[in-house]
């Protein structure tokens, strides 16, 4: 057994030597490589999970927060009683408006006198030819 090993130490030149432990070193950092490269994925599965149950719970606060708030705004104009009335400036000029087309005037002289556009002027009279159909409507 020890010429064995005498025959095979002698075959093995420095170069031999050299290429083996280099591949004996690359063999190594492959391995290393692989089981780092292991690990780090478990730790970015672990970090998604994470982040989608984070996600998940952010979600569910944001749409309750929303729903309080949206029944807080909803109670506050109940008893504010802001829903049931409407501006008297924009009705009044509504009528104004509507009450100067019935004479005659022109969309340009109504836009002049009440001081808006003629597009506002024209959506004023637009909204006030739909409003008895739109009670009529809800009759029937």
């Amino acid at each position: 057994m020890n010429e064995q090993l005498t025959a095979l130490m002698a075959g093995i030149t420095p170069t031999t030597m050299l290429a083996a432990s280099v591949a004996a070193v690359g063999l190594l950092v492959i391995v290393t490589t692989l089981i780092s490269n292991r690990r780090q994925r478990r730790q970015i599965e672990r970090l998604d999970e994470r982040l989608t149950h984070l996600h998940a719970g952010l979600s569910l606060l944001t749409n309750t927060t929303e729903d309080g708030l949206r029944g807080v705004a909803l109670e506050v104009a109940r008893l504010a009683g802001a829903a049931e009335t409407k501006p008297k400036a924009v009705v009044s000029a509504r009528q104004r408006i509507a009450a100067a087309a019935v004479h005659g005037r022109s969309v340009q002289d109504i836009a002049a006198t009440e001081q808006v556009s003629e597009g506002e002027v024209l959506l004023h009279l637009l909204l006030d030819k739909l409003k008895p159909e739109a009670a009529s409507a809800e009759v029937c």
